[in-house]
Order: C-alpha cells, then structure tokens, then sequence
C-alpha cells in the first residue's frame, strides 16, 4: 500500500493507467489476494484509485495542484514515521499543493540538499540532528528560513536546529538510544531483566550468561556507526573530575573508548560481524541471533508486526553512581529561505507538526512526536510496543547531542576512520588517542562559550 501510495503521489503511476490485477500484485507483493484487496481497499478510501467492475483498479484523476512543493528527505522517514501517509493526509487537506518526496544520498546528504537547494529544487528539507550541525558547520543556515518556536513541542527536540537562538528546523520526532533486549531469552535463562542500576560490566556479565545458556552471542551493535560508539565518549566525558583539561577531554574519552573496547572484543558475546548499517542489527535482534542491541526508538519500527517479545531500557553506565547519559537523535523539517512556493511549505510544516499529525506518529508508530500531548497520548493494542515507551519523559537530563562532544561532523568522520584502523590493528591506543588530541588542539571548538558563530563557520 505504501509503495503503490508513493507511485500514485510522486506521479509514477499516472492519473487514469491501471494498477495490475491483485493476483499478479499478491505474486509480486508475496501477500494473499486477501491482504492485497484490504490494501486496495484503503487506497480507495483514501481517493487515490477507484474500483471499476471487470476492469480493476485506476488511479483516480485528481483536481490539478496549483502548486507543487519539492521536499527532500532521507528514505527512513517512510518508516520512521510514515512520512507518505502523511504526504497523502496533507494532499487530501490542501488540495491545491502537491508534495514531491525526493530522496537526498545519505552517504553525502549535506552536500545533496545544498546542491538541490541552490538549483532551486526544494522548497522543504529534512534533518536529523546531526545532519543540521553539519549544515551549520558547512556555513549553510543562511538557506534556511527562521521558524517561530512552539512551545507545546519538547524543547529539547528544538535545541538540535537553534542557531543563535533562532530556530531553523521544525521539531517532528527524536528518541535516545537505548537499550533493546528479548523478553523472553533472559526469562528462559533464568536472568532478570536490565535497568537503569546496570553498568556495562553488568550487561557483559549478564550477555556472557545468556550466550552460554543459549548458545548464540549475547548482544550487538555496529561499532563504527557514529550514532552508536559516541554514547562511550559521552560518558567517559561525564564522569569527569574538575581540574581536568576543559579543551582537551580526550583522556576521558578513553574510558569510554576502553568499555566499547571490552565489549565488542569478546568474542563469546559479541559476534565478529559488520554490519552494513543499524537495519542489519536490528534484523539479527528480530532473528532472535543476538539478545541484546544498541537502538532508536525508530528502530522499533521493525518490531511493529513480528511476535516478538521484547522491551527497552536506559543504557547502562561506566562505573556504579555514575551519572546516565545516551545520544539524542532529533529529525526536523526547515523551509527553504528562497522557496517559489513559501507559504504553502510553511503550511506543511506546520502541517507535520500538528496535532492531528503528530497523533499518527503516536498512534501508528514506535517513534516518539515532538508534540508533548502527542506523545504522552495512552494508545490501545495493536502494535508491538515495548512497555517501557514512556521510560524517554524520565530520560530527558541524560541526553547529549553529537556536538556535546566539543568535535565538529568532519572530524567526527575522521575519527570514525581512525577507530576502523585501530579495531584492525593498524594503529594503536597511544596513536589513537594522539589522533584524537589533535583534533581538540585545533582551537575553539563548538560549545565552547567564548567562540561565537562566525568563528565556528570560518573553521
């Protein structure tokens, strides 16, 4: 139904041509002729085709749109919070404004957004967070639109697209990364179940349990994905004694750095295995292979329709007593200063955020809306949630943004380069951490209180 919804929408398949008949999308799709009519069935209520007897399925002509708005976006919005199904609820309320999704290249999505942008072909852009601080870093705000802030949405999910305390980004989802974890595997191994109290020394402990009792590796996650090991940075940051090197954390990080290490080195636990991206893990979790992962909230997506017993909690700490902390991702929607089509992107960025909006992410998705009474919404069966999904209101003094690590998105690139040379024995931990020195003795780093935003962008 999405794919076909995506074809009609983006124009693929044209008003007045034919969709196949539901015995060759059953083969095609691998579904029941059943699951395909029920399918039909809702685009048809939704005005994008109609049933004609004995000649099936045509896409329904439309009224022409007087404006079309170009919107770039990564394709993990189809699932993270059904981004189509909205484009369609915002086409059926405005009639007159057509919304082109358009996927930007995620290995350089900085660069395609700047590119589409300054050839005039978007008039609304995505942005997770550290996406837009590398917007900023790249000295492209002044491509954006100033948005007024909405004060019913989560700070804290704002904060990722302030610049100079205007915002530039419309808040629509975040999540922490937490930890995700089997039900059932610690049950049947007679191990009780983590909490906020673990530390990673627990969790090896208790994963090196569970790969004995069941024998498969206890946990995983992709090591050099630079939404996963900046949480050990993160917290051999936080634990830090005052009189240490204020523009030099290094040191501390290598705490961190060494607890990443005794992880993903145990071979009993950990799988010696690299993954392609997060959707592999969270495929090796839904496999049952691995009882243990590192993940998003939009990760739990995946889990919507599978009988799988799972649930979430806080990410455990360095040391006992140490203060919690985890990565904050947030994804928001800017408007492209020099749009053709301003007012009516504007409406859809609103649109997006609204409550009604922000209700289908709650209702329909694991991911969390940026609209406070959206997402503190009680919502009824009929998706595979985890019973701790309010765990995130609790959560909220121990999340960090990428760029509370004092380093810049380029050098956050080179460091991940660097650590795939150290985990392959081609450097080691003294080289490592002199690499790591380097790029905090460049000068003023961001967050820094005495560099201002001119001097950042210079950088």
């Amino acid at each position: 139904m999405n794919v076909i919804r995506t074809d009609i929408i983006n124009g693929i398949r044209q008003e007045g041509t034919y969709l196949p008949a539901e015995s060759a999308l059953a083969k095609q799709y691998q579904l029941s002729n059943k699951s395909i009519r029920k399918g039909l069935d809702q685009l048809v209520e939704e005005g994008l085709i109609q049933k004609i007897d004995r000649v099936g399925s045509m896409v329904t002509p439309r009224p022409m749109a007087s404006i079309t708005l170009n919107f770039g976006c990564p394709i993990s919005l189809t699932t993270d919070f059904l981004i189509d199904d909205l484009i369609a609820e915002f086409g059926r309320r405005n009639p007159g404004i057509h919304v082109r999704r358009i996927t930007l290249n995620h290995l350089s999505y900085v660069q395609s957004a700047q590119e589409m942008i300054d050839n005039g072909l978007l008039d609304v852009v995505a942005f997770n967070s550290p996406q837009f601080q590398e917007w900023t870093e790249e000295g492209l705000t002044p491509l954006l639109e100033k948005l007024e802030s909405d004060p019913d949405l989560y700070p804290i999910a704002e904060e990722a697209f302030l610049v100079d305390g205007a915002s530039y980004a419309k808040p629509i989802s975040f999540s922490p990364v937490v930890l995700c974890y089997n039900k059932r595997h610690f049950r049947e191994a007679g191990i009780h179940e983590p909490d906020s109290y673990w530390t990673w020394s627990d969790l090896l402990r208790e994963s090196t349990r569970l790969s004995k009792a069941r024998g498969r590796h206890g946990m995983y996650f992709l090591p050099a994905s630079e939404n996963r090991y900046p949480v050990f940075l993160l917290q051999g940051m936080s634990g830090r004694a005052s009189g240490t090197n204020a523009r030099d954390p290094s040191g501390d990080m290598l705490k961190g750095l060494r607890a990443l290490d005794g992880l993903i080195g145990n071979r009993e636990v950990f799988p010696n295995y690299w993954a392609q991206g997060n959707d592999e893990t969270v495929q090796l979790f839904a496999e049952g292979q691995v009882s243990v992962i590192l993940c998003t909230y939009f990760n739990l997506n995946e889990f919507a329709h599978l009988p799988l017993e799972y649930d979430i909690c806080p990410l455990p700490s360095l040391q006992r007593g140490d203060p919690q902390r985890t990565l904050l991702l947030s994804i928001g929607m800017s408007l492209v200063r020099h749009s053709k089509s301003k007012e009516a992107a504007r409406r859809f960025l609103d649109f997006l955020a609204s409550t009604d909006a922000q209700n289908v992410i709650r209702e329909r998705t694991a991911s969390i809306p940026a609209r406070k009474s959206a997402a503190e919404r009680t919502i009824g069966e009929g998706r595979n949630q985890p019973s701790r999904y309010a765990m995130f209101r609790e959560m909220f003094p121990s999340f960090s943004y990428h760029r509370d690590m004092g380093l810049q998105i380029r050098d956050l690139k080179q460091f991940t380069k660097w650590l795939k040379e150290y985990w392959s024995g081609m450097i080691g931990e003294e080289m490592l951490l002199a690499k790591l020195k380097e790029l905090y003795g460049k000068g003023k780093l961001p967050g820094d209180p005495h560099t201002s935003e001119s001097e950042i962008l210079t950088r």
